[in-house]
């Protein structure tokens, strides 16, 4: 391990500028890698190029100063490469940046190990270095790059510029920011003695001055705690850069409202959740390339993230000019992942069925791989972004994009809060999450007992009551007046509310918010507790706390009267309208096939088709179904197989892959005779062959027939001395659907018919006992015509005199 030397330091001077250097040097590269793949995009841009040598300049010489070799040798590497770059002498092409972003990563190891153990670890970088050598021809000609400077005192400048600033401890900045807070909530209780004391007008003015000064000095702190919003920005485009060359799409990636200031606090809440909805966006919402040109799009996908300031509130979106979502193929999903039922799901509208993506364990990526499709996602992002008192709102435009809307409060330190009285004590409610503010004795309310519950009926829209003393476990009190109970309608998060009952409504307050105890906070019922103006403690309600606490349902689907009859009219909509798989068959053909005859989408090994008697299966499992194919397909790999099942029988049909899922269109142009294709439908202007269930399952039926029998008839063999009948003969009946037993073996069911192997006809018939017979002969030719024996070779003639004695699905 190589040690940093100080000369002249003692080891806290040391372990100050070790941690200065990390975490100045954390800053440079969340913001370079960033900057690196924006200037990728358009190469000539000068003041970004200049930007990123800064960077790694600074770096470099930080680290040469703590004696830190390995990555003094990886900046100086990556600031050569950029050097020749500015000098004109070498192409900004992809190849180099991807040999930076490589020595960046590098840099970020080395920076966790050295944040870890204090010391530099021993290794070899050569080949991240080795990585941005030229490539001598097979390099693009240098850009031409007019004007660019070659000195570097620019450089110099730009390092004196960071002793303007110092770093301060977050630690340190909490507890400054808790003591401000403290200093207000005691000026405020200090303004309500004075105003009640009737003190002298000089010392209330003295005190307003003072006053005046500490929210100064608050809003100082509070803007210390503030962070510019282009710090969370700046990972992005190195993930959606990574990403996309991962999965051979190509994407330009925008941001704006990088000036936009959020609490830093607030920023890691919603860091995770933004970098999952992006990596979403380019994982399921970006097409395939192929896809993109047939829907008339251009080969180079959009992804947008901006940022902007609403009143107390920031608003981040992300837009994608994807496919956007199917409701009716999330719908499908869910039932598929019994998330809902048919019948939940015909009374869904289409904001509903957009909002399946945020049930837990839904998923629609079509296999389960390193980015996505474990069924954990879009619930988590949704359940993030509620707990800071945000939402997440849909804005979908199917087969044109999707754009996700982020709204977050700015600060989670200092909040509006409307207090309530329940129980004699006070309460805070998070003003974000009120929506109305009714008297519960008013004429536009009326409240029901339904079952075990209350229901609250506002202007002809219901809401799920609770009752704050009731969730809070405490009786009322008896100075509360009937006529002062108030309602507040309180929406916790996106698509949900309820309507909660307190005693009185008090005030508006701005309110401090601070962690509660550990025991308070471990209840589920508060998100905090605050000290308003009159000194009292007064604890901040979790309204999402409080609806789990009832364990009733808020979702406002179908609430109103006219939602009902909207639901209902769209849920006979969704009975009489079928719909249609959209899938494109191993012939490269679009197809659709009605998906209530798909049972399920199975993806198997090529190796598990075989061919046997003259037909392709498949082995699903311990079964083995028909397979509609004309070979066995070539290669290695795996291949979609549509179950088709009709109530008794299952057929396997392959497909290339699943495309879509869309409401069955009213025309059919037939086809001219009965056939795999029943007729073509237009979906979306373009013509789809419709696969017609009913003859794929009438070829195969003769077959899967003979699976489901009720019974299977019984065979006895009589006198099969030699084993002909059991070597040769039963493999044959078996496979034709019949049971076959011998004469020696044990069993108490009577045969159905009696297959007599001997030429005795007197015999056969007493062996018989008044069982159906079927006399078989050696010979080919038969004795007369009156002979009714049957060549023991002749199959079909076999099993034909077995089907008019006993039926069976013989074939």
């Amino acid at each position: 391990m190589v040690k940093p030397q100080f000369l002249g330091r003692t080891g806290t001077a040391m372990d100050d500028l070790l941690n200065d250097f990390l975490a100045e040097t954390a800053e440079i590269l969340a913001e370079a890698g960033g900057a690196i793949v924006a200037w990728e995009a358009d190469p000539t841009d000068r003041a970004q190029l200049d930007a990123i040598f800064r960077f790694v300049h600074t770096i470099k010489g930080s680290s040469g100063f703590l004696a830190l070799p390995r990555v003094t040798a990886l900046s100086h590497a990556a600031e050569d490469a950029l050097d020749q770059v500015r000098r004109g002498n070498r192409a900004a092409n992809a190849a180099l940046v991807t040999g930076v972003l490589g020595i960046l990563d590098r840099l970020n190891e080395l920076c966790a190990a050295l944040g870890q153990d204090g010391t530099e670890p021993a290794g070899d970088d050569r080949d991240v270095i080795g990585a941005l050598a030229e490539r001598g021809a097979d390099e693009d000609a240098p850009h031409e790059i007019a004007g660019v400077p070659l000195r570097r005192e620019d450089d110099l400048g730009a390092d004196l510029q960071g002793w303007r600033s110092i770093r301060v401890p977050l630690p340190l900045l909490d507890s400054v920011m808790t003591g401000v807070t403290d200093i207000v909530l005691a000026r405020n209780e200090f303004a309500r003695m004075l105003r009640e004391s009737g003190a002298d007008l000089s010392l209330i003015a003295s005190f307003d001055r003072l006053s005046d000064s500490i929210a100064g000095m608050r809003q100082s702190v509070s803007q210390m705690r503030m962070q510019r919003i282009d710090k969370l920005f700046a990972p992005l485009p190195r993930i959606v850069r990574d990403l996309a060359q991962e999965l051979g799409k190509k994407i330009a990636f925008q941001t704006s409202g990088g000036e936009v200031e959020l609490d830093r606090e607030m920023m890691e809440n919603i860091r995770d959740p933004l970098i999952h909805i992006v990596r979403n966006a380019i994982d399921h919402g970006v097409e395939p390339l192929e896809d993109r040109v047939a829907a008339g799009k251009e080969i180079t996908a959009t992804i947008s993230v901006s940022a902007r300031q609403s009143g107390n509130q920031i608003e981040i979106e992300i837009r994608d000019d994807g496919r956007g979502l199917s409701p009716d193929a999330l719908v499908a999903k869910a039932i598929a992942a019994r998330l809902v039922t048919a019948t939940e799901a015909r009374a869904l509208g289409p904001k509903e069925k957009l909002e399946l993506i945020f049930r837990p364990g839904f998923s629609t990526a079509a296999k389960v791989t390193a980015i996505s499709g474990r069924g954990v996602g879009m619930d988590i992002v949704k359940a993030n972004v509620e707990k800071i008192g945000g939402i997440v709102e849909l804005r979908n435009d199917e087969g044109r994009g999707l754009t996700i809307l982020l709204r977050v409060p700015m600060t989670l330190t200092i909040i509006s809060g409307l207090m309530v009285r329940a129980a004699g004590q006070y309460f805070a409610i998070p003003r974000g999450a009120v929506r109305e503010i009714l008297l519960e004795s008013g004429d536009t309310v009326r409240i029901d007992r339904v079952g075990g519950g209350e229901l609250a009926t506002v202007r002809e829209e219901q809401y799920p009551l609770l009752r704050l003393e009731t969730i809070l476990g405490r009786e009322r009190h008896d100075g509360d007046d009937v006529d002062d109970r108030a309602l507040v309608i309180v929406r916790p998060g996106q698509g949900q509310s309820y309507a909660l009952s307190v005693a009185a409504i008090h005030d508006h307050e701005e309110l401090v918010i601070k962690p509660a105890a550990p025991m308070i906070m471990a209840t589920g019922l508060y998100a905090g507790t605050t000290l308003p103006d009159n000194g009292r403690p007064v604890l901040l309600l979790d309204v999402q706390g409080l609806l789990a606490a009832a364990a009733i349902d808020a979702s406002e689907a179908g609430r109103s009267r006219d939602r009902t009859a909207e639901a209902e009219a769209e849920a006979v909509a969704a009975r009489n309208a079928a719909q249609l798989l959209l899938f494109r068959d191993t012939n490269a053909r679009i197809r659709g096939i009605r998906l209530s005859v798909i049972e399920r989408v199975e993806e198997v090994p090529v190796s598990a088709l075989f061919e046997s008697a003259g037909r392709i299966q498949a082995q699903i499992g311990d079964e083995i179904f028909p397979v509609h194919a004309a070979a066995l397909p070539g290669g290695q790999g795996t291949l979609k197989l549509l179950r088709l099942y009709d109530g008794q029988a299952v057929l396997c049909y392959p497909i290339a892959e699943v495309i879509d899922i869309v409401r069955l269109p009213d025309a059919v142009q037939p086809s001219a005779a009965p056939g795999l294709v029943a007729g073509v439908v237009l979906v979306g202007g373009e013509p789809v062959e419709l696969i017609d269930p009913f003859w794929l399952m009438e070829q195969y039926a003769a077959g899967a027939a003979t699976a489901l029998t009720p019974r299977q008839p019984l065979c006895r063999l009589a006198d099969d001395r030699d084993g002909w009948g059991d070597n040769f003969l039963a493999p044959i009946l078996r496979s034709a659907g019949y049971r076959v037993i011998a004469d020696g073996d044990p069993s108490d069911e009577a045969p159905d018919v009696l297959l007599c192997l001997i030429g005795d006809d007197a015999l056969c018939l007493q062996l018989a006992g008044g069982v159906p017979v079927i006399r078989l002969r050696t010979s080919i030719a038969a004795a007369g015509p009156e002979d009714e024996t049957v060549y023991r070779y002749d199959r079909q003639a076999l099993l034909d005199a077995m089907r008019r004695s006993v039926g069976g699905a013989g074939k």
